[in-house]
């Protein structure tokens, strides 16, 4: 029976998701930072689902038969992720081997757990977490006996499953790796978040398109979005990465600017040009989509070495066996992309009739001046909530009127405030912010973080955002702060 999957306009009802970066993890290792989305969507806004064309696409950089296929292989991976994706909800999982991704021992369902209203969300984590700490167990024990054993004979039920989805693995001792730390791992479902991600991205995606195709690059490559931050441009990893491509500090440095008023990570169209010219880069080095996706999560250089130094370029082989390799993360990476092309293009056969969201269009300004949030909002007819959905890179202090806008970035306006906005900027005054009226502070030696929020009556919160500061403890005698306004 098909259904209707709609998304509410409320900033609530993505309260208690979390979006992944990096490739799903597991539940417990929690590696993302509960973000709303910044950006609202009436639901006349919306429009019916109509699956990917990827027709046209021969004279692509790569581009081939077959170039997107799930390689020999590697078929039982994608499998395993393509269930994650389209059967699981976020409210079950799979606990499964972590280096033999398909071997699953058995479902964990929280959904009663999430159901009840009596309980309070703190305790719903804490309960989910103890049920796959007794599955692992579970299994844990299984497997240890198992492992004591020399022949199947006399198993039966589960005993014996476990017994003959081993038979193809190798090893003595297999049975007691297999319930070593690090092996036994719970994935939640992803299942409810691809469909959510999916609504979101008609926000962006035919946008996104252009531009890959701006650079001679498979439009498919856009769907690593899904991977990445399931199109929530909230997304941010537990290791800093940001935004819908999950860009690394670092390696956004290369494509985009990061000050204390903006970080253009989390403009979804900045962040995809960028994206684009590192994957083309990738490709230019490693002469294959398998590997250059691949090092889009491991890095480049990485997966030139290994290529070298094991004498093949095989991603299935790569991948396999990950010993010195890969992380869990790059090792799927691949494979949950090939997993997710599937899910959207028979989205349908997954998910049932499902909406998406119109495109958000607007003209991008390039600042000639300093620009404050006031101004800003005036072009949004006073309306800060969109003017916020439009510039998810302007950071949270320009919202609180502690900074302005720095000149030399940019701001994203509706098509029929471009003119408005040109022809403010050029006629108003500059505007005196942090860096224009000189408000600096050069740390000495004993001074604290709070030390210095209270000497100048401001908070310590917003002297960390301005100044990129992500641990108050490690500030240094002789480096310079902005005191904002």
């Amino acid at each position: 029976m098909k259904f209707i999957f709609i998304i509410f306009v409320s900033f609530s009802c993505f309260v208690g998701f979390v979006f992944f970066g990096h490739a799903p993890q597991a539940e417990e290792d929690t590696p993302v930072v509960l973000q709303e989305f910044a950006n609202s969507v009436s639901l006349t806004d919306a429009m019916d689902f109509v699956p990917p064309d990827y027709s046209g696409q021969e004279s692509r950089i790569g581009y081939g038969p077959g170039v997107f296929s799930v390689p020999r292989g590697m078929e039982e991976r994608v499998s395993f992720w393509l269930d994650i994706y389209t059967k699981y909800s976020t409210d079950q999982g799979l606990l499964h081997d972590s280096e033999y991704v398909h071997l699953v021992y058995e479902p964990v369902d929280f959904t009663e757990i999430m159901k009840d209203p009596n309980i309070e969300d703190s305790k719903k984590r804490k309960k989910r977490y103890e049920m796959v700490k007794e599955a692992k167990k579970r299994v844990r024990d299984r497997l240890l006996r198992l492992s004591k054993l020399s022949s199947s004979a006399g198993l039966e039920g589960e005993d014996l499953r476990y017994w003959y989805m081993f038979q193809n693995v190798e090893g003595k001792n297999k049975f007691k790796e297999a319930a070593q730390e690090g092996r036994l791992r719970f994935q939640l479902g992803q299942k409810d978040r691809i469909a959510e991600g999916i609504y979101h991205s008609g926000q962006y995606r035919q946008q996104m398109e252009d531009i890959f195709k701006k650079y001679n690059l498979p439009i498919e490559l856009v769907r690593m979005v899904f991977v990445e931050s399931s199109f929530n441009p909230r997304a941010v990893s537990k290791v800093g990465a940001s935004g819908v491509w999950q860009f690394m500090r670092y390696t956004a440095r290369q494509y985009m600017k990061m000050d204390w008023s903006v970080d253009e990570r989390n403009d979804p169209l900045t962040a995809t040009e960028a994206a684009a010219k590192k994957l083309k880069s990738n490709y230019e080095m490693l002469q294959s989509w398998p590997l250059a996706v691949t090092g889009y999560n491991h890095g480049p250089y990485g997966i030139k070495r290994i290529t070298q130094k094991l004498n093949t370029t095989d991603i299935a082989e790569l991948t396999d066996v990950r010993k010195g390799r890969f992380g869990f993360a790059s090792a799927n990476f691949y494979a949950s992309f090939l997993a997710v092309l599937e899910a959207e293009r028979n989205a349908e056969k997954y998910y049932g009739h499902l909406k998406v969201a119109k495109p958000l269009i607007s003209e991008k300004v390039e600042l000639t001046k300093n620009l404050d949030k006031k101004t800003l909002i005036q072009w949004f007819d006073g309306n800060e909530d969109k003017a916020k959905g439009l510039n998810l890179h302007v950071k949270s202090v320009v919202w609180r009127g502690s900074s302005l806008i720095k000149k030399g970035n940019f701001i994203r306006v509706p098509p029929n405030k471009l003119d408005v906005a040109k022809a403010d900027l050029e006629n108003m005054k500059e505007i005196k912010g942090p860096i224009a009226s000189g408000d600096y502070h050069i740390i000495r030696s004993g001074e604290t973080l709070s030390g210095i929020a209270l000497r100048f009556g401001v908070s310590q919160k917003s002297l960390c955002e301005i100044n990129e500061i992500t641990d108050p403890r490690k500030i240094r005698a002789g480096q310079k702060l902005i005191i904002p306004n």
